[in-house]
This record gives structure tokens, sequence and C-alpha cells, in this order.
């Protein structure tokens, strides 16, 4: 059977979402393991007055890409061309002639594009992840030499239903994507949003509503083309490729992970027994690349569906394990800079009491740091970062309180068919020596070197601010303990000598 190297020689390959994390990623390995990829356009768009060339010039310049800029210098400029589109738009925004260039060479499509921030407006998240995915598919289908269509989906897609394992098929999404698409092309984006509410139902945010319905869509063209939808779970950075721990965001448990060890968040709203389903982002490139191989080589033409988890594979790591473990990590091997409280974490499920603990815990000493940053005539920011901490949490309720299994049988499958030499190359089952902790160390110190851009070399000086936070945390709680114990003690003596004596 041709090998995947041999399959993407000289193959054309269109990704979406080429500024994106996966995006990146998912070049990066492409230009470095498959030397005969004859060209790879990526679609991006302007963002903060900056063209979609410039944005990838910059790009470009990240340690992600040391290693095949090393060998190839002049890699970029010669397989590598960066289209001006936009997902949300028509036609994605491209030209007309681009659009014919693409119809006429395009071999491969990953559409890895999405806006991901679970608090979107629903017209945003519509139109960039589900009409995105109708202009892609559209395409696809026009495409003339087109071997396969790879969709990045969620494995959290379906998550409003009253389900706890989902399976590698297609659930029929709580709207059809038509009305929703008519109402949006159609009525007042304000309006849209207000009663967004009502639209997505029992979804716990617009981001999984657009990307239930954006599957929909891929179904109904898979007749057309060769056809893969890819699902991960909650992907991390990089584990065991090139670039240890490379990350370029601090989206979902990681957020959760920095923002707890930075001393910036102290209570969320989850059930701390709650666990996730978390896939590092190499795993799922390979996963992509992969499928896509399987899919065009192999003689099954019908829709692929993927759930890119491990769920059932691995022991059990909940969220409360999690933090733990993190907080351990954050001690004993990576300490991350931290200039406000000594890392700790309480999880409550009660929405009352959450916001009780917010307002003592995150609140009050945030507005408190803040008047004294004003004082000294510096930036306030930490009431503004508590507004964010505050609607991350919200926004992750409904996945920090419901533990959920996905069947992953077809997925695994795909785990037998490399040879040796590329199970080595693209792996996708996880190693026999697996623990949480390798983990949560590579991603802990790939979050300090590659988003934080802490420098490593100051772990000792880190850590001696750590441990003078903790002698004040604790001196806190003693102090908090001690007058709790005092206000208690006069108001039972009080009580005594009021209905006794």
């Amino acid at each position: 059977m041709i090998t995947i190297r041999e399959w993407m020689n000289n193959k054309t390959i269109l990704i979406t979402g080429g500024a994106g994390f996966l995006g990146k990623v998912l070049t990066e390995k492409l230009l470095r393991t498959c030397p005969g990829v004859k060209r790879i356009y990526l679609i991006i768009r302007s963002k903060r007055g900056k063209t979609p060339q410039e944005r990838w010039n910059e790009i470009a310049k990240d340690a992600l890409f040391e290693t095949v800029l090393a060998d190839t210098p002049d890699i970029m400029d010669q397989k590598v061309t960066v289209l001006d589109g936009d997902m949300s738009l028509i036609n994605l925004g491209l030209s007309q002639e681009i659009i014919e260039e693409l119809k006429n060479t395009v071999n491969i499509i990953f559409h890895s594009a999405a806006t991901v921030r679970f608090n979107d407006p629903l017209h945003k998240a519509f139109l960039s992840n589900t009409r995105g995915t109708l202009e892609m598919c559209k395409l696809a289908s026009e495409t003339k030499n087109l071997e396969v269509f790879v969709h990045v989906s969620t494995a959290y897609c379906n998550h409003h239903l009253m389900e706890t394992c989902f399976e590698e098929k297609i659930y029929e999404p709580c709207q059809d994507w038509r009305t929703i698409l008519k109402l949006i092309e159609t009525e007042n984006p304000v309006v849209m949003n207000t009663i967004s509410y009502k639209i997505i139902q029992d979804h716990p945010n617009t981001y999984t509503f657009s990307k239930s319905l954006s599957e929909k869509i891929v179904e109904e063209y898979s007749c057309k083309f060769s056809t893969v939808i890819a699902r991960p779970g909650v992907v991390v950075g990089i584990f065991k490729d090139l670039i240890l721990g490379w990350t370029d965001n601090v989206n979902g448990v990681l957020g959760i992970s920095t923002a707890l060890t930075k001393g910036v968040m102290r209570v969320i709203k989850g059930n701390e027994e709650c666990c996730l389903d978390y896939i590092p982002a190499d795993f799922v490139i390979n996963a992509l690349i992969v499928s896509s191989w399987e899919k065009a080589t192999g003689e099954n033409k019908e829709l692929s569906i993927y759930n890119c988890s491990y769920s059932n594979e691995l022991p059990k790591f909940n969220l409360k394990a999690l933090c733990d473990v993190g907080l351990e990590v954050n001690k004993e091997e990576c300490t991350l800079d931290n200039d406000i409280w000594y890392p700790f974490l309480i999880f409550v499920t009660n929405d009352i009491y959450f916001h009780f603990l917010f307002y003592i815990l995150q609140v009050i000493p945030a507005g408190f740091l803040d008047s004294i940053l004003f004082l000294l005539n510096k930036k306030r920011r930490l009431i503004k970062l508590n507004i964010k901490i505050y609607q991350v949490s919200q926004a992750l309720v409904a996945f920090t309180t419901k533990t959920i299994v996905f069947d992953n049988k077809k997925y695994k499958a795909l785990w037998n068919k490399l040879s040796l030499d590329e199970a080595e190359i693209y792996p996708l089952r996880p190693p026999s020596d697996f623990n949480y902790r390798e983990i949560m160390i590579t991603m802990h110190k790939g979050v300090k070197k590659y988003f934080l851009k802490e420098n490593l070399e100051d772990e000792e000086y880190h850590t001696k601010k750590l441990m003078r936070l903790y002698y004040l945390h604790q001196f806190a709680k003693g102090i908090i303990i001690s007058a709790t114990f005092m206000l208690s003690y006069k108001l039972i003596n009080a009580a005594i000598y009021t209905y006794i004596l």
C-alpha cells in the first residue's frame, strides 16, 4: 500500500484557518515530513491592520517553524501561498480568479478554520463556522482533482443531547441549518443575538451549536467527494513532536491551569470529579493526515467520522487531579512568574455560593490591587482580567459539570493501518508509559516558554517568589481563622448572656 509521504508527493493542499492553532501545526508538520508536497494554500484574513501575508510572515518566525526553516530556509516562498480570505464571507472572501485556481489545482482540503470562543454572538459564530463550512463544501464540490475533504469538528458538538456516550456518527441537530441561514442573512444581527438562547436551545454555547450544524452540512455534501470528519476532544499543546509543549494559546484546560498557577483564579464553577477528554495538538494533526490518506487511498468512499478521543483508553483524570498535579508541577518542576497570590482553587457547583466566593476571593482582591496600581500610576488590569475569568468560568460550566465518554472504535482502527516507520512519524496510539504528570510538565513548560514568554532560566527566582507568597497566604489564613474564631466566640457569649443568663 502506498505510504503517506508517497501519497503526498506532488499534491496541492488547501488549509483554512492557516493562522489558527491547528492550522499552524498542520502546516509545519506537512512541510517537515512530506517534502514532496507541491503547494500549500493558506486562507488567512486581515486582522488588526495587518494583511494576511504580513500575519503569516510573523507566524513563520515562531519557534514552531525553526527546524523546517533551518533545513530549507526558503521553503515558505517555495511551497506556501497565502490567500486573502474570510470564512464569514460569501465565496470565502476570495476573488473569482483565486477560486478558479483552487478548483483546478487543489487535491486535499483541510478545513480547520473556526471561531472557538464560547461566548461569541450567534451571528458571528454561525457565519464563520456554519456558513463558512457551507462555502467550503461548495468549493470542494467543484474542485476537479479533489481526493479528500477533511472537516475539523469537535467531540463536544453534540453536548446538548442527554447522552453520556457519543458514537462516531452524525447526530441530528436541534435546528435546520437552512432555516438559521435564512434568518441570519435576513434578520437584524442584534435581534438574532438577543434571541440566540432560544435558537440554540440546550446547546451550552454558540460554538457547539454552529459546529453541530456544520457537521450536518458536511454530511449532505459527502456524497459529492470523499469526506472525513475529525472530532478532537479538548486540544492542548504539542506533547511528543519536535517542539515539546508548544502552544500559542491558553484556551480550555490550559487556561484554567495557567490562571490557577499565576494566582489569578481561585474559584471555579464545576464538579471536581468531572473528567474531560484531552488530546495533544500533534496527535490531532496526525489524525488529520492519517485519516485523509486512509480515505483517499482506501476503498471506503462513504463519510468517515472519527472521535479523536482517549477517554476509554487512559486512566481517569478529573478536574481536581488536573489542578492538584498542575500545582505540584508548578511548585516542583516549573514555576510560573506569580506576583498576585499563592495558587489555590475551590470548586463550587451551587450558583449562589459560587458568586459569593467569586466576589470575596476574586473581585474584592482585584479591586484592592487595582487601587494600588492606580496610586502607583500603573496600568490597572485585574478587574478587567477577572471579568474575563468570570466569563470563561460561566462558559465552561457545561463541560466542567458533566463527564462525557466518546466511542472511538473507528479512530482506533486507524492506529493499525500505519507501517512501523510511519507510526513513528504520525503517532496516534497513546504511549504505553503514558502518565498525566508527564503531560502536565510538558504543557506547563510550553505555556511558560512559548505563550507567556518567561525565561526558564529564572526558575530559582520564581520559586523564591512563590515561597514568599506561600508564607503570606498562610499568614492571611491564620488571621482570617483567628478573626472568625474570635467573632464566633463573642457571638456565642452574647447569645448565652442574652438568652440564658
